[in-house]
């Protein structure tokens, strides 16, 4: 029987357990995955702690990617055999094998590694919306982008300096600068070290940034703020360090009548029209380029240490789980 990682209650990385599972039936709609590598996300952590809590038991893990054993889709667009890859839908992919939905699907081409699907496809999909729908970037654009060294970071950055945008990036400890100003940063910022916006004034001549691209949260949002210019947003798209607190609408106004936006994935990804747009996307900067650096690969059987090293900021670029 396959293996599959549970937990039965939230907490630390000790909570998550392997066991055995018969195959789940394959319904309408559905097709059956048996995987070759599982992408390993800080949002899979979140909720294992229960920061966005699921019913128990659950699986763990949100994209991956394999071959089709099974399916029972009208849609002629795939088939029995077909390399795929997904993103986004519940939580159950650190699993041999899976069932899911077939319009989740994304066939993969044949010059994309499975292992770059499995592990950034949910970084690169992220990317291509934050860079082209929630805040176009344009060239000449001043941007943000915290958590630069990791995953949705590590293409954000490249994505926006491709455009001709200035990058700046922040990082939270000195060896992953190298990481940054490899991957898009023109300016790196040490968070844990330095005051970011403060920092950002200076290397913008006082003006601030178009746009902040903040998946940190708590520990980050004001900075955030402080380092738009006028009539800036600040793109909120996750809370590494737990939710931001409330703010008035009116301090919005006093620091430069900025705009403030929460993004969500599967809002953006909701019509499979938009989800093949924007990997479609993904993709094609691979070939144009972009770098997607797999920092870090392990097998299910290390799945207590692969959350431990997310949690303790330990990894660079995206990670992966292979099969």
């Amino acid at each position: 029987m396959p293996k599959v990682v549970k937990i039965n209650h939230f907490g630390d990385a000790e909570v998550m357990v392997i066991t055995e599972e018969e195959n789940a039936a394959v319904r309408d709609g559905e097709a059956r995955i048996e995987h070759i590598a599982v992408g390993l996300n800080y949002l899979d952590v979140m909720h294992r702690q229960g920061h966005y809590p699921l019913p128990l038991p659950t699986g763990l893990g949100v994209a991956g990617c394999g071959v089709i054993r099974e399916i029972r889709s009208d849609s002629s667009e795939l088939a029995v055999g077909d390399l795929v890859a997904y993103a986004g839908i519940p939580p159950g992919s650190y699993a041999e094998q899976r069932v899911v939905p077939a319009d989740r699907l994304v066939k993969l081409p044949p010059d994309i590694e499975p292992a770059v699907a499995a592990a950034a496809l949910q970084h690169g999909i992220t990317a291509a919306f934050l860079i082209k729908d929630v805040f176009h970037v344009a060239r000449g654009d001043l941007v943000l982008v915290h958590a630069a060294a990791g995953g949705v970071g590590t293409i954000l950055c490249q994505w926006a300096k491709a455009i001709g945008a200035t990058v700046i990036g922040t990082v939270g400890n000195r060896e992953k600068v190298s990481h940054a100003l490899a991957h898009g940063c023109d300016h790196v910022i040490v968070s844990t070290l330095e005051n970011v916006a403060e920092r950002v004034r200076a290397i913008t001549g006082g003006r601030g940034v178009n746009v902040a691209y903040d998946s940190v949260g708590a520990d980050t949002f004001e900075s955030s703020l402080n380092s738009l210019a006028f009539r800036g947003m600040l793109v909120s798209f996750g809370s590494a360090s737990g939710d931001p607190s409330p703010v008035p609408v009116g301090d919005l106004a006093e620091v430069g009548s900025v705009y403030l936006t929460r993004p969500r994935f599967i809002h953006y990804t909701r019509a499979r029209s938009d989800l093949l747009r924007y990997a479609t996307a993904f993709f094609e900067k691979i070939r144009e380029g972009l770098n997607v650096p797999i920092g870090q690969t392990y097998k299910i059987d290390d799945i207590v240490r692969a959350h431990k090293d997310v949690e303790s900021r330990k990894t660079k670029g995206s990670s992966v789980i292979a099969f």
